[in-house]
């Protein structure tokens, strides 16, 4: 614990006592979302030439756990306690756009059915995963275009660190 003034808004709200901790932590969890959002697309830049096409499994992995660093990034930055409906509600909408934040809903979902998925398929572009004795179909086009939404939320991300 330490006394100091305040720079800038996040600050403002701890303003006098407040925990170094905390304003450290937004930050880690920013720089993560940012680490796997480049593994990530790393992964899917590297998909044509990789001969083992399951590398999409890991492209969902990566997207999911930057969705999740980023929501609790802007959870930390707010100076707010909750989960993913607190962000959705309070959060997200000051910040991101509704197909964006649809996005960033749609990649938590699809990891989750990946991980409790008993049988996944990989061929072409496209994965099919059973998930509760339905067939999901997930395309590598859509891939992209929620690791874009993942990257555009990360721009939106209201800090003075420099990208």
């Amino acid at each position: 614990m330490f006394y100091f003034f305040a720079r800038n808004k996040m600050e403002k709200r701890c303003f006098g006592l407040c925990n170094d901790k905390v304003l450290a932590d937004w930050r880690a969890d920013f720089f993560e979302a940012r680490y796997h959002l480049s593994v990530a697309r790393r992964m899917l830049e590297t998909y044509d030439e990789f001969p083992e096409k399951r590398i999409l499994v890991g492209i969902i992995r990566e997207g999911g756990r930057a969705v999740r660093k980023l929501v609790r990034a802007f959870l930390i930055r707010e100076g707010m306690t909750g989960n993913l409906d607190v962000f959705l509600r309070k959060i997200a909408l000051k910040y991101l756009d509704e197909k964006t934040v649809e996005n960033l809903v749609k990649i938590l979902e699809i990891e989750r059915a990946q991980r409790m998925s008993k049988v996944e398929f990989v061929k072409n572009d496209k994965i099919l995963l059973l998930v509760d004795g339905r067939w999901k179909v997930l395309k590598v086009s859509r891939l992209r275009e929620f690791l874009d939404s993942v990257n555009y939320a990360v721009d939106k991300f209201p800090t003075d660190i420099k990208r």
